[in-house]
């Protein structure tokens, strides 16, 4: 069935209702994608569970989607990263963006200090709520997960400290 419009330039109908054009968005977007039932998604920080897709969020003049350009497993905090949560990621090679706290960011559901194992494709695998180092741990030796980046250059960008302006 194709779907037309009476005059040239104008939407079709169907698009003319606001709620249809939401669902619309939504399902081409894939706004609402998420993975909570795989067996790769873990842990919870308030709304937010492993397998939802990383929310965005503007820091300073920058933003947290900045890094996922690597396209490479990376752990975020928004606050402070614990000295063991640094230091299970320079042993595991794993990137570390440790983002400066403020109070808008729990706007987009993300805690203060929480540690997110973000996927390459942006979804978050583990949300750990309390930055426990040994709970990433566990969670790569359980799935044999290994950053791609090489020993050889881990200490070059290996712990990222966004700036607020």
């Amino acid at each position: 069935m194709a779907i037309s419009s009476s005059k040239a330039g104008r939407r079709p109908a169907l698009f003319s209702f606001r709620a249809m054009a939401r669902v619309l968005f939504r399902t081409v977007s894939q706004t609402n994608v998420n993975y909570r039932r795989s067996p790769l998604s873990e842990g919870r920080t308030g709304s937010l569970h492993g397998g939802d897709r990383l929310p965005w969020v503007k820091i300073g003049d920058a933003d947290n989607f900045a890094p996922l350009s690597s396209l490479d497993w990376q752990v975020h905090v928004y606050g402070e990263a614990t000295n063991d949560l640094q230091k299970i990621c320079f042993d595991r090679v794993l990137k570390l963006h440790a983002f400066p706290w403020h109070i808008d960011i729990t706007r987009a559901g993300l805690h203060r200090n929480a540690a997110y194992l973000v996927r390459p494709d942006g979804y978050i695998a583990l949300a750990e709520p309390s930055s426990r180092a040994g709970r990433l741990a566990d969670y790569l030796d359980a799935h044999h997960i290994a950053a791609r980046a090489t020993p050889a250059v881990r200490g070059v960008g290996q712990f990222s400290l966004a700036r607020a302006p």
